[in-house]
């Protein structure tokens, strides 16, 4: 029986560090989206500033699309485990439960990773100067 917790003990501690590296991974990956996005919208932002957003609604609105990428991708990787968690229930006979307080836990992680990698590429976009924003090669 210690054996037994043991094992499980260990394949909890490296299922989390697993999970802590693929949110860092899809965090910088949602970042250079985000930049890319800013990059190629440069002429966007100049004419929305210019016709009066203020930086906080540029701000907000890429804080937005950061957080819904994430959510997204979070909603695709709770798919794609309760797949795998009803292979291995068919395959191995082995009964396997997920508590909803997880799946709602997990979302919510994978949002708040988005919504904290998404505040560089937001913050950077509303620092944009809208005379140079026009300007710039489109």
């Amino acid at each position: 029986m210690a054996l037994w917790h043991d094992l499980t003990g260990n394949l909890a501690f490296v299922a989390m560090a697993l999970v802590s590296v693929f949110l860092v991974v899809g965090g910088i990956v949602i970042m250079n989206i985000m930049l890319a996005s800013v990059t190629e919208r440069t002429r966007e932002i100049g004419l929305r500033r210019s016709l009066g957003a203020r930086k906080k609604h540029i701000v907000l609105q890429f804080m937005t699309e950061s957080a819904v990428l994430a959510a997204a991708g979070g909603l695709i990787g709770i798919l794609s485990a309760y797949l795998v968690v009803y292979l291995v229930q068919i395959l191995f006979t082995f009964p396997m439960n997920t508590p909803i307080s997880s799946v709602i836990l997990s979302l919510g992680v994978s949002t708040a990773v988005g919504l904290f990698f998404g505040i560089y590429p937001a913050t950077r976009a509303a620092k944009l100067d809208p005379i140079e924003a026009l300007r710039a090669d489109g």
